[in-house]
C-alpha cells in the first residue's frame, strides 16, 4: 500500500475519456478529465494536477492504458481503439518531464490493483471493464497475475466465434467484437440507419425497439459467456466489473446474469466496483507497490 504521506499521480487513459489525478494517501486531492488524445494532452493535465495541489513534483506518476505494450521500454506497442498512440514511449515521455519514476500497466489490470488496494481487496478475484472495449485484470492470493510479459487479463480478446464480426486486433468474434461498446456502437448504427453510441443503442433497446433489442441482447449473452469462462478456469472469490457500460446495469445485468447462470457451473459472485470510475486512476496511482521489478522505471 501506498505510505499515507506519497503524493503520486495516476492517469488512466479511456477509449474516449482520459482522467488524470493527484491522489495523497488514499484521497485525491485534485482531478482533470477530458476527451482522449495524444501525451501532450497527459502532461499539460498533469501539470494542472499539481498545480491544483500544490505539489512541485510527484513522488510517482503511474498510468494504465487499453493496449497492448512493453512493459520494459513503456512503450504502447498497439491500440486498436487508439491507434495515435501506437509506438508512444509513455514512462520516458513523462519521466523527462516530471523527473520522477514513471510507471505503466494495461488499465484493466490497473483497476483490479485499485480494487485490491482501496475496494473490494479481495484475495481471489478478476476485475473486468465493459466500455470502449472489454478488459481483464487477476488477482489471485493477493498477488497481481502478470504473465510472461505483463499481458495477462485479455478477456477481451478470447475468440468466441470464430466466424465472428471482426475485431480491431485483426481476429474475428472476439468478445471485444461482440460486446465491447465500439463493436455496439458501429453495429447500432449499422443497423438503424443514424450514428450512435453504445448508450444510446441501449437507450433504444430500453425503449423497446427490436433492432437495438436484439443486439444488446447478444452482447449480453457474449459477455455472460466470457464471465462463465472465466470462472470455470479461476474459480475467484469475486468477478468485479465496472466501465461505463455498467451504468446501464439494471436494465443490462439481468440479461448478462443470466447468461452466466446458463453457462457457469456453480454460481459466480459478481458486483459492480466499489470505486466507480476512479478504479483504474487509484490503481495506476499503486502500480509502484505491484509492478514487478523487471518492469519499474530504469
Amino acid at each position: 500500500m501506498i505510505g499515507a504521506m506519497a503524493r503520486a499521480i495516476g492517469v488512466d487513459i479511456g477509449g474516449t475519456r482520459t482522467r488524470v489525478a493527484a491522489v495523497e494517501g488514499e484521497r485525491i486531492v485534485a482531478r482533470r478529465a477530458f476527451p482522449t488524445r495524444g501525451i501532450d494532452e497527459v502532461r499539460e493535465a498533469i501539470g494542472e494536477v499539481l498545480a491544483a495541489a500544490g505539489w512541485a513534483r510527484p513522488a510517482t506518476i503511474g498510468v494504465g492504458a487499453p493496449a497492448p505494450m512493453d512493459m520494459r521500454e513503456g512503450r504502447i506497442l498497439g491500440c486498436p481503439n487508439l491507434p495515435h498512440w501506437n509506438g508512444v514511449e509513455v514512462t520516458k515521455e513523462l519521466q523527462r518531464a516530471f523527473a520522477c519514476p514513471v510507471y505503466l500497466a494495461n488499465d484493466a489490470t490497473c483497476a483490479a490493483i485499485g480494487e485490491l488496494a482501496f475496494g473490494h481487496r479481495r484475495r481471489d478475484f478478476v476485475y473486468l471493464t465493459w466500455s470502449t472495449g472489454i478488459g481483464g485484470g487477476i488477482v489471485s492470493g493477493g498477488r497481481v497475475v502478470w504473465g510472461a510479459t505483463g499481458q495477462a487479463g485479455e478477456i477481451g480478446h478470447i475468440v468466441l466465434r470464430p466466424d465472428g464480426p471482426p475485431c480491431g486486433c485483426g481476429k474475428k468474434g472476439c468478445l471485444e467484437a461482440l460486446a465491447g461498446g465500439a463493436s455496439l456502437a458501429r453495429r447500432g448504427s449499422e443497423a438503424l440507419g443514424e450514428a450512435l453510441s453504445a448508450r444510446e443503442v441501449v437507450e433504444r433497446a430500453q425503449r423497446g425497439d427490436p433492432r437495438a433489442h436484439a443486439l444488446v441482447a447478444d452482447a449480453c449473452r457474449a459477455l455472460g459467456q466470457g464471465i462463465a469462462i472465466l470462472w470455470e478456469i479461476l474459480e475467484p472469490e469475486l468477478i468485479v466489473l465496472g466501465g461505463g457500460l455498467t451504468g446501464s446495469w439494471g436494465f443490462l445485468g439481468p440479461q448478462v446474469l443470466a447468461s452466466v447462470r446458463a453457462m457457469a457451473r456453480g454460481s459466480p459472485e459478481i458486483e459492480l466496483t466499489r470505486l466507480g470510475d476512479d478504479a483504474g486512476l487509484l490503481g495506476a496511482v499503486a502500480l509502484p507497490d505491484y509492478v514487478p521489478p523487471q518492469w519499474g522505471p530504469r
